[in-house]
């Protein structure tokens, strides 16, 4: 599992400046202490502006303490966005796209149409780009879950991976219906990318949780492709 080391290092950083700040300040007394020691009774030294170096002093090593307090609560809450999205693991979810994973001869996507578009065709290509199905579907306006079995055009069982759907839609009298997909697959782990949780599809995609839109329960499929 990926992770982000952002508030580590941060607070890392945060916590090495404090101990440089705390060498200097101690430098910075003891000078302070020979000084007065020594001072000429004469033309004794300024301490108003001992008093402004030792009030610097004192804000620099409050906000360096400030970071790193800031620091181990970003990294507290990078492991509960961590902790929240194991939740999705084995789940399957919707999100945009048009390339999933078929896995166990089983692919899914959701169609979005405008308006009803009888004069559909489907079709899939694999990794390399090669058409390996078609189909033609009666699609209507709305939401429309398309699923298929991992058949090429032939009736040939296809290898699990990722396959990419094209929609071609088009109404009652030919006219193009524009149609927006969305994919949809099985968690299969959780990664945090910039402190962000980023949902695994397989073994290479993968959504972000903001891009989520719904969690799904096994598909029951409107459109089938076998």
């Amino acid at each position: 599992m990926v992770t982000s080391v952002t508030g580590t290092s941060a607070a890392a950083q945060a916590y090495s400046g404090g101990v440089r700040i705390a060498e200097n300040f101690q430098t910075f007394l003891q000078l302070l202490t020979t000084q007065l020691q020594n001072q000429n009774p004469l033309d004794p030294l300024d301490t108003n502006q001992f008093t402004q170096q030792l009030v610097q002093f004192a804000g620099v090593e409050q906000q360096i303490a400030t970071n790193a307090t800031l620091s181990a609560l970003l990294t507290a809450m990078d492991s509960s966005r961590l902790t929240g999205a194991v939740d999705f693991i084995g789940k399957r979810v919707v999100a945009e796209g048009a390339t999933t994973v078929l896995d166990e001869q089983s692919a899914v996507w959701n169609i979005g149409l405008d308006k009803d578009a009888p004069n559909t065709t489907v079709v899939i290509y694999d990794a390399s780009g090669n058409e390996v199905y078609s189909q033609d579907v009666n699609l209507v306006a709305g939401n429309n879950v398309y699923a298929w079995q991992g058949l090429s055009s032939t009736g040939a069982v296809l290898p699990d991976g990722f396959y990419t759907i094209q929609v071609i839609a088009r109404d009652a009298q030919g006219a193009t219906v524009s149609a927006k997909t969305d994919i949809q697959g099985k968690v299969t782990g959780i990664e945090l990318e910039d402190g962000q949780p980023v949902l695994k599809i397989g073994d290479t995609i993968r959504v972000k949780l903001a891009n989520i839109k719904s969690v799904v329960n096994e598909p029951a499929s409107t459109g089938s492709g076998s």
